[in-house]
């Protein structure tokens, strides 16, 4: 299995276009990639004891994709296939183009190596 946490550092915030270019992707993938094992979007969110239970999309500052693929050809294909591609295309201009790579946005990647897990069927989207 491939696992990972990929941090994508935005320009200004959370617009309302990016959010649901944001919704949208994971049961993109899901009907897509039957290799994707798990994709699920994070924004940050406010403390559970915060009276406020939205997020304030203007003081985003990173979009975190928390990922599980079977195998390293099903990572592979997500990362060149239409989904993804044509979702990096239309949500680039919210991100921090990273001047080392064209096309891309600063990331923050971590591949994790899966010690311990469940997931409940309550989660299952």
């Amino acid at each position: 299995m491939v696992s990972l946490i990929s941090k994508w550092q935005l320009k200004d915030g959370c617009p309302k276009d990016l959010q649901k270019l944001l919704i949208d992707i994971a049961p993109k993938v899901k009907d897509s990639e039957d290799g994707t094992l798990m994709y699920s979007v994070h924004l940050t969110a406010k403390e559970p004891s915060d009276s406020a239970s939205s997020c304030d999309l203007e003081k985003q500052t990173e979009v975190t994709f928390f990922e599980i693929y079977k195998d390293a050809e099903a990572f592979t294909l997500h990362v060149n296939g239409p989904v993804f591609t044509t979702f990096r295309k239309e949500s680039l201009q919210y991100f921090k183009e990273d001047p080392n790579n064209k096309g891309w946005p600063i990331t923050q990647t971590e591949f994790l190596n899966i010690e311990s897990q469940f997931i409940r069927t309550a989660l299952k989207g």
